[in-house]
C-alpha cells in the first residue's frame, strides 16, 4: 500500500471505530445514566435501540445516498452528523433529548459502517490488496468493541456519563480532517434509486415492533398500547414485503431469499442479534445493579466477550475450509444456546468466572 493512501485508510478506520464504540461504550454507562436522568427500564432500553433502530432502518438506503450523491460526500456528512448526535447527547438534561441525540447518531452510523467498505473497494482495485485492507478494517472494529466496555466504564467513573459522548467530538473532527484530504470523490448516480416509500415502512414496522416489544415487557403483553404497535408493526411488515415485491427497484430485493443459503444466513444473523446483543445490555445492568460492580470493574469483565470475538473472528475463514459453514454455524449456535440457558441459574452471589465462562 502506498504512503500517499495511508491518510485515507486512517480516516476510514478510525470513523468505523468511532461508529461502532458507541455500540458497546454505552451499556457500561446505562445505571448512571437512569440514575442522572431519572430514567426507567423501558426508557433506558431506548437509550440502546433509537441508535441501532435508525441504524438498521436506514443502512439498506446509505449505499444509495452515496452513489448518487458521492460516497467521500455523503461518509464525511455521516461523520459530521453523528458528531452533531454525540454532542446533543452529552449535553441532554432529560430522556427525551438524549433520544433525540441517539436517533441522529443513528442515522449517521448508516452512513458511515457501510460506506466505510464502499470507500475502500473503490480505492483499493487490486484484489490482493484490497483484501487486506478490508480485513485490517475488520480487526479495527472488532478493537472498538474490545475498547469500549474498558474505556467507557474508567470515563464515567472519571468525567462522568457525558464523557462517553463527548469522546466522539474530537476523534470525529480528526475523521473529517483526515477524510476530506485523501479520499477522493466517487459517484455512481446511475444506480441510484432511493426508495423512499420502502424506507418508511420499514422505519413503521420497525419502529412498532420495537415500541410493542418494550411495552409488553413493562406493562405486560395485555396492555393496550403493546397490542396496537406489535398489530401495527405486523401489519407494517406486511405491507413493507408486499411493496418491496411489486416495485421495480426495491430497497430490499426479496429475489435474494429465493437462494436457501442467503435466506438461512440471514435468518440466523437475526435469531443470533435477537439474542446476543440483548445479554450485552442485560449483563451490564446485572454486573452493576446485582453484583454491585464499578462502572471500570463492570467494563473490564464484559471485556473478554469482545477479546474472545476479536481473536477468534481472523480463524473463521480457515476453520470453515476446513469443517464447512454448516458444522461451525450449528456448534456457534448450539454453545450460544447453552450458554443463554445457564445464564438462566446465575445471581447475585454467582462467582464472576462462572458468568464469564457463561457469557
Amino acid at each position: 500500500m502506498s504512503n500517499r493512501r495511508l491518510p485515507l485508510v486512517a480516516a476510514v478506520y478510525l470513523g468505523t471505530f468511532v461508529a461502532l464504540l458507541d455500540i458497546s461504550i454505552v451499556n457500561v454507562a446505562l445505571p448512571t445514566i437512569q440514575i442522572a436522568l431519572g430514567i426507567d427500564f423501558a426508557g433506558l432500553q431506548w437509550v440502546i435501540d433509537a441508535y441501532t433502530l435508525c441504524l438498521s432502518a436506514f443502512m439498506l438506503s446509505a449505499g444509495l445516498i452515496g452513489d448518487r450523491y458521492g460516497r467521500k460526500r455523503s461518509w464525511l456528512a455521516g461523520i459530521g452528523i453523528f458528531v452533531a448526535g454525540s454532542a446533543i447527547c452529552a449535553i441532554a438534561p432529560n430522556l427525551s433529548v438524549l433520544l433525540v441525540g441517539r436517533v441522529v447518531q443513528g442515522i449517521a452510523g448508516s452512513l458511515i459502517i457501510p460506506g466505510a467498505l464502499s470507500i475502500l473497494t473503490q480505492a483499493f482495485p487490486d484484489g490482493r490488496e484490497r483484501a487486506g485492507v478490508i480485513g485490517g478494517w475488520a480487526s479495527f472494529a472488532a478493537v472498538s468493541l474490545l475498547t469500549g466496555p474498558v474505556v467507557g466504564g474508567i470515563l464515567v467513573e472519571t468525567a462522568g456519563w457525558q464523557s462517553i459522548f463527548l469522546i466522539n467530538l474530537p476523534l470525529g473532527l480528526a475523521t473529517i480532517v483526515l477524510g476530506a484530504a485523501s479520499i477522493v470523490e466517487t459517484s455512481h448516480p446511475e444506480h441510484a434509486h432511493l426508495d423512499l416509500v420502502g424506507l418508511a415502512l420499514s422505519i413503521l414496522w420497525l419502529g412498532a415492533l420495537t415500541f410493542g416489544l418494550i411495552s409488553a415487557g413493562e406493562k405486560g403483553w395485555g396492555d393496550r398500547e403493546a397490542v396496537i404497535a406489535l398489530v401495527v408493526g405486523f401489519a407494517g411488515l406486511v405491507a413493507f414485503l408486499v411493496f418491496e415485491a411489486r416495485t421495480p427497484r426495491p430497497m430490499l430485493p426479496l429475489g435474494l431469499f429465493r437462494d436457501v443459503r442467503f435466506a438461512v444466513a440471514n435468518v440466523a444473523s437475526f435469531a443470533l442479534g435477537l439474542t446476543s446483543y440483548t445479554s450485552v445490555f442485560l449483563y451490564s445492568m446485572f454486573l452493576q445493579q446485582a453484583q454491585g460492580w464499578s462502572p471500570t470493574q463492570t467494563g473490564l469483565h464484559m471485556a473478554p466477550l469482545f477479546l474472545v470475538q476479536m481473536v477468534v473472528s481472523p480463524a473463521i475463514g480457515r476453520l470453515s475450509q476446513r469443517y464447512g459453514h454448516s458444522a461451525l454455524m450449528t456448534s456457534g449456535y448450539l454453545a450460544s444456546g447453552f450458554s443463554m440457558l445457564g445464564m438462566c441459574w446465575v445471581g447475585p452471589s454467582t462467582p464472576y468466572v462462572t458468568i464469564g465462562l457463561l457469557f
